[in-house]
């Protein structure tokens, strides 16, 4: 009778446990739906597991908050939990919500500084970024420059155009930060392999013509003829003539369509009346315009005139300049 009362009781026991075993199977890798396709969930530092576990649970993304907080304890994750923004998609498990915490797989966020933007455009998007800390919003141009430890008199052109990720808790400064180290990687690398040792003597006057690059021209294929244009005049010493610069000095008085008075605006920035570079690059750069500007196509252009269709026109000779100019923007008020 005794044998039977054990084998009852072990029978009893196994199936106890089998059953909690299940249970905690599927507590731990059963897929949680949520009632949309993800979850976000932000991890203060200093957040005990059973403060997390409660705080999921009355966020609806996981039950049992208690065997939540014991198993986070059984695998030794309890201390090891990484602060920050998550996000759980719909379908996550639980033993998955857990890795995430504990290997600080968090959400990562993009942003992009788009080649040609100003500095003041850089920093209306910065600024309307709902995921980054602001720094900025009431520092001048000096005190960001700053707060950077930059030695510019601008901030304009000194953020490398490309997209960056980053985390929560990142703030403006940090993208900026980052920016201009990537810049200066490229335009470091980039001015090591140049031809134009003769005309540019650092690199800031290189970044200088990739901002008028970036602004002259949309057709990647001709980055590099511009390039060469502004070189050859550069070492001929003639004026520059670069409509973009007499944009940026006009700032917010250009009304979208260059008048032969903004041509005798004074301003260092103004080629039309000024010999050499501008003081400053005009707007942000990609790797593409920093590549061209120090890589000049080999020729003989002098003048290069718009076409209207996004390209432009090159010439050689005052001459057929002139005859370019004839062609394309008579026939284009014409149009």
């Amino acid at each position: 009778m005794q044998k039977k009362i054990t084998w009852l009781i072990g029978i009893i026991v196994s199936a106890v446990v089998l059953i909690f075993c299940y249970f905690i199977f599927s507590y731990l890798y059963c897929d949680r739906i949520f009632p949309h396709s993800q979850v976000t969930y932000v991890l203060s530092p200093g957040t005990s597991t059973k403060s997390l576990a409660y705080e999921l649970h009355a966020r609806a993304i996981i039950e049992h908050p208690k065997l939540f907080a014991f198993l986070v304890q059984l695998e030794g994750h309890a201390k090891h939990l990484q602060s920050g923004e998550y996000q759980f998609k719909s379908g996550i498990s639980v033993q998955g919500l857990i890795n995430k915490l504990a290997s600080g797989d968090v959400a990562k966020h993009e942003f992009t500084i788009v080649n040609g933007w100003t500095f003041k455009q850089l920093r209306q998007v910065l600024n309307n970024n709902p995921y980054l800390i602001h720094q900025t919003n009431n520092l001048s141009s000096k005190q960001i420059l700053q707060r950077l430890q930059l030695h510019y008199q601008k901030l304009e052109g000194l953020f490398l155009a490309e997209t960056y990720q980053f985390t929560w808790h990142d703030s403006d400064l940090d993208i900026l930060k980052r920016a201009y180290q990537a810049l200066q990687i490229v335009l470091q690398a980039e001015w090591q392999q140049r031809t134009t040792a003769d005309v540019y003597h650092n690199p800031y006057q290189a970044l200088i013509v990739a901002s008028m690059l970036e602004k002259e021209t949309s057709e990647p294929t001709e980055r590099s003829k511009i390039s060469g244009v502004i070189y050859r005049r550069l070492q001929k010493d003639m004026r520059l003539q670069i409509d973009p610069t007499v944009i940026y000095a006009l700032g917010n008085q250009y009304r979208g369509k260059l008048h032969h008075q903004d041509l005798t605006i004074n301003s260092p920035y103004n080629t039309y009346l000024h010999y050499g570079l501008p003081p400053t690059p005009i707007a942000m750069c990609a790797v593409a315009s920093i590549h061209a500007a120090l890589h000049p196509d080999v020729g003989s252009e002098l003048y290069f005139v718009a076409k209207g269709d996004g390209g432009h026109h090159f010439s050689s000779t005052l001459k057929a300049h002139d005859r370019a100019i004839l062609k394309y923007l008579l026939n284009n008020k014409s149009k």
